[in-house]
């Protein structure tokens, strides 16, 4: 179902592909077993009273934790019997150090979770591909991909949750050609299908990627400035650039068309144990972003934003339009997705992958599709998307930021005086 993404980059990140093949080179001899792994701390600060029940002993962990105390309450765990241990203690354990990047220590929590006899769950591991990600050690990858593969032999199957962990990882890391390879591998219906998170973490990494590409494009010359290479191989650095560029963003684009296709298809044909494909304000941040960045660029690309922006929230008609068109719809005469999301999710909220309906617009996407009219010299779209957001999302309009305000109102009063 995703395999469109490997086509739209082959070529496109030769030095992400690089980069990917040194790390592996560099990292596969080192497996988390072979680390050095720092000892748990046994001994606490001051005394405590421990517990003698696996639930008192986790809000004893909680609560000392929160006192920015991490090793006592992690002494305390130590110092206490197995027998009053639970995994959802361990759990604990590994995930305070995962929010900080300590993976040695994780790890160690870890070891010592499974010594002790407790069998690790798929909250365990979302815990340790946290701390992968989050830490500066050049072996995180390769360990957090050895954890994933691991959990068959533990006979736990690998949920969403988990596989969007292990992709937040991947993005941390600057590996997109292994990002792109395991989204590549997810199912399309069931459980185990992407999620909104799913979707997000793949465009983030793409954007990115489309900043850094954008970036080398800018340095232009500067890369000759000895005048060192031929007029010939100066153009044709850049025209691989500019192919570069364009490579990701379409792979961008294409990414949020599946998303798309994906949502109306599990709203118009629901399947089993698929959860809906919920939307928010962060995922349409993220593409309308891309068209800013690439505007410049490509003119024809950038503007690619105007026609999400109808797809998504809708444009209103005009005054002097026939009041046929409707001001609830598209240009294609459906509800904006915007809306079809939303009502749909928050009829299945609860059993929705991504939980309840999140905020779906805010005065910074307004911002963004405003400015993506004035550069393209489209205020009649600025004031039919305005309208279309009084029409449908009434609730939120009043939630916008003088600002937006004032960068709506410039753009009528600039109509009018056209």
């Amino acid at each position: 179902m995703y395999s469109f993404l490997k086509l739209a980059l082959s070529g496109g990140c030769a030095r992400t592909a690089a980069m990917s093949a040194r790390r592996h080179v560099h990292v596969s001899r080192m497996l988390p077993i072979e680390m050095k792994l720092p000892a748990l701390p046994k001994v606490t600060s001051i005394k405590y009273t421990i517990p003698t029940d696996p639930y008192l002993l986790a809000n004893k962990f909680r609560e000392v934790h929160r006192q920015d105390k991490l090793n006592d309450a992690v002494a305390i765990v130590m110092q206490s019997k197995t027998s009053n241990q639970s995994v959802v203690v361990w759990n604990l354990v590994i995930n305070a150090y995962a929010q900080t990047g300590r993976l040695g220590r994780a790890l160690r929590a870890f070891t010592e979770m499974k010594r002790r006899g407790f069998k690790p769950t798929p909250s365990t591991y979302t815990a340790l591909f946290k701390a992968c990600s989050l830490s500066d050690s050049e072996n995180a990858q390769a360990i957090a991909e050895e954890l994933f593969d691991s959990m068959k032999s533990h006979k736990i199957a690998p949920t969403v949750i988990n596989v969007n962990a292990l992709l937040s990882v991947y993005q941390r890391k600057h590996n997109l050609d292994a990002l792109l390879r395991r989204f590549n591998e997810m199912s399309a219906t069931g459980s185990e299908a992407p999620t909104l998170a799913t979707y997000t973490i793949v465009m983030s990494a793409l954007r990115r990627e489309l900043a850094t590409r954008l970036a080398d494009l800018k340095e232009g010359g500067r890369e000759n400035k000895d005048g060192e290479m031929s007029e010939f191989s100066v153009k044709r650095r850049e025209a691989l650039k500019k192919q570069h560029v364009h490579r990701i963003f379409d792979a961008l684009m294409q990414t949020w068309k599946t998303y798309v296709d994906d949502a109306v298809h599990r709203m118009s044909e629901p399947q089993g144990d698929t959860p809906l494909l919920n939307l928010d304000a962060h995922i349409v941040f993220i593409v309308l972003k891309a068209c800013h960045a690439v505007y410049s660029e490509n003119r024809s690309l950038g503007r690619q934003g105007l026609k999400i922006a109808e797809q998504v929230y809708g444009f209103g008609r005009l005054d002097f339009e026939s009041k046929s068109s409707s001001s609830s719809s598209s240009s294609n005469g459906e509800k904006p997705l915007a809306l079809r999301i939303y009502q749909a999710t928050a009829t299945n909220a609860g059993s929705n992958g991504d939980a309840a309906p999140t905020p779906i617009i805010d005065s910074t996407i307004v911002d963004l599709v405003l400015d993506l009219c004035a550069r393209d010299n489209e205020p009649s779209k600025a004031i039919r998307f305005w309208r279309s957001l009084e029409t449908n999302y009434q609730s939120l309009v009043g939630e916008f930021s003088n600002e937006s305000r004032a960068k709506y109102q410039a753009i009528v009063d600039k109509r009018k005086k056209a």
